[in-house]
């Protein structure tokens, strides 16, 4: 497992610049999920993955798992090479169960073409109403280091907002990272500030209720890691108390604090 979070890691620095806007080798998914929420919702994350080239491209998945209490809810897994035709597009409903086999479960998700091709992928993570229909948010990845900011967060009886961090490589043994996430009032007066931290690899989410934000119409919040070499993902999503229904904020950062990139493909 170790190659392949290498192997992720240098996939994971090749786009992330290209990937926030454009096709790219790659790319990731900070949030998958086949898990329960409140309210009676079940939230599911559907995949498409587009080879736009003139060739078949052969990809790995490989799933990362959320935190909690400290630790890994599993082991990371990798997928057997899946095959792509020249110009055609895979679908993957509720890809944590059909290509994972886990249930209840939520996670990171990283698409790694194993010739460095560049792919189009887009995701949804939904829940079905309870009148029919469904409703959801897409996912998407914006790499960050150091610092990374998040709009339009609102706690209070209409609103809760979650706040997570998707660290893709495990820290330096006897190293954890600690990120501080900091809530701001629209004013940017102090709201509430706590920590998430990271002994290991994988997705870590609370509400910022546990960050002592009990009740704000309009804010924002401050993701800072204390060890401003590392890449990671940021997020804030934004839920309907009465519905459910949920709207996905990555976290951005400034460009110039991201790693060196290499000049070609990993491979």
């Amino acid at each position: 497992m170790r190659k392949i979070c290498f192997a992720v890691s240098a996939v994971l620095l090749w786009v992330s610049v290209a990937g926030a806007q454009f096709v790219a080798p790659g790319g990731v998914l900070p949030v998958v999920a086949n898990t329960p929420g409140v309210n009676g919702t079940f939230w599911r994350s559907d995949v498409n993955v587009l080879n736009i080239n003139d060739w078949d491209v052969s990809i790995v998945l490989v799933l990362q798992p959320e935190i909690r209490d400290g630790q890994q809810t599993f082991e990371p897994i990798v997928t057997d090479p899946i095959t792509i035709p020249a110009g055609q597009q895979l679908t993957m409903p509720n890809v944590v169960q059909t290509e994972f086999g886990m249930v209840n479960k939520k996670g990171a998700l990283s698409i790694l073409p194993l010739d460095g091709s560049p792919l189009a992928i887009a995701s949804r993570t939904y829940t079905f109403g309870t009148d029919g229909g469904s409703f959801g948010q897409d996912i998407y990845s914006a790499l960050a280091a150091s610092t990374a900011w998040a709009p339009g967060v609102r706690q209070d009886s209409f609103f809760r907002t979650n706040v997570g961090i998707f660290l893709p490589l495990d820290p330096i043994p006897g190293n954890g990272i600690v990120f501080t996430v900091t809530v701001f009032d629209a004013d940017g007066s102090v709201a509430g500030s706590g920590t998430l931290n990271f002994t290991t690899a994988g997705v870590l989410q609370k509400n910022v209720g546990a960050f002592g934000v009990d009740n704000m119409v309009d804010g924002y919040a401050v993701l800072s890691c204390s060890d401003p070499s590392v890449a990671w993902y940021g997020y804030a999503s934004q839920v309907d108390q009465t519905t459910g229904d949920a709207v996905y904020r990555a976290a951005r950062g400034f460009q110039g604090d991201l790693p060196a990139l290499p000049t070609s493909p990993p491979g």
